[in-house]
């Protein structure tokens, strides 16, 4: 991995590859040694089969142990060649996949939290794995070695503390005011900010759904709504939910979308 060289990109640690390696020997051994005792008796109560029961456990056992170290092997070099991250300006791209190539964008508008795991085995090589957790993901990432993973999933990392501080120094400057927010909604002059706050939070007091013009500014543009989701950083349900007055926007997510479509923020809602 080069995460030392560059913060920008990286890519899995090869203490990596013995840690699974480890991990597949030890359930290989665990399923022989439950089994082979069998084998052994058998042996012991027909001598006179000796040589065709050391034949079954050849076939049975040490055949079949061999050929899963050698496919787990092949697949762990494809999967540590493949496997990359990269940091880009509004978010994550991850690469990784064997038989099938996956390519995670993640949003940092999407990240809720970082966690550093160092499991037992983890321990042994000195590797890391760093899980970003988001926000509306609707399945988890499905990688090497099982389900149930978070969408942003990074192992074998030998230094997770650069990984995760870069991560915050891009969800900070992603997520601070943009240049000129300032002189576009916070002058005194600006009163028709004043009602776009208290029209939101009346709405949102009074449990009624909000009143968006965004879907007509929107199709004024010719953009799709997958296609304002991402100039925005969003998934595309949540500009659906917006225009649908189902979702009351940050302030951030309501200036970038009238940066989007080109208008001002008091012009998505209609105050009435």
């Amino acid at each position: 991995m080069n995460e030392q060289k560059n913060d920008f990109e990286g890519r899995i640690d090869n203490k990596y590859k013995p840690k699974v390696l480890l991990k597949t020997n030890i359930v290989m051994l665990a399923i022989i040694g439950s089994i082979l005792p069998f084998y052994l008796l058998f042996i012991f109560l027909e001598s006179q089969l000796m040589m065709l029961w050391i034949l079954l456990i050849i076939t049975t056992v040490i055949i079949p142990y061999a050929i899963v170290i050698v496919v787990v092997n092949w697949y762990l070099n494809r999967y540590v060649d493949y496997f990359s991250y990269r940091f880009e300006k509004d978010k994550i791209i991850i690469n990784h996949g064997v038989l099938t190539k996956t390519r995670a964008t993640i949003p940092y508008s999407r990240i809720q939290n970082i966690n550093i795991v160092n499991g037992v085995f983890d321990r042994l090589y000195d590797i890391y794995t760093v899980k970003v957790q988001t926000a509306g993901s609707s399945a988890p990432a499905q990688g090497q070695g099982g389900a149930g993973r978070p969408e942003g999933y990074i192992p074998g990392l030998r230094n997770p503390e650069i990984v995760e501080k870069k991560i915050n120094e891009m969800i900070t400057e992603y997520a601070g005011i943009p240049s000129g927010l300032e002189d576009k909604v916070f002058k005194p002059e600006e009163l028709a900010f004043d009602n776009f706050i208290s029209y939101i939070l009346s709405k949102m007091r009074e449990g009624d759904r909000l009143k968006t013009s965004i879907s007509e500014l929107r199709e004024g543009q010719e953009l799709s709504r997958a296609q304002l989701a991402e100039k925005v950083g969003v998934p595309s349900q949540t500009i659906e939910y917006l225009e649908e007055g189902r979702y009351s926007p940050s302030l951030l997510l309501a200036y970038k979308i009238a940066e989007a479509l080109n208008c001002k923020i008091e012009e998505l809602f209609k105050v009435t």
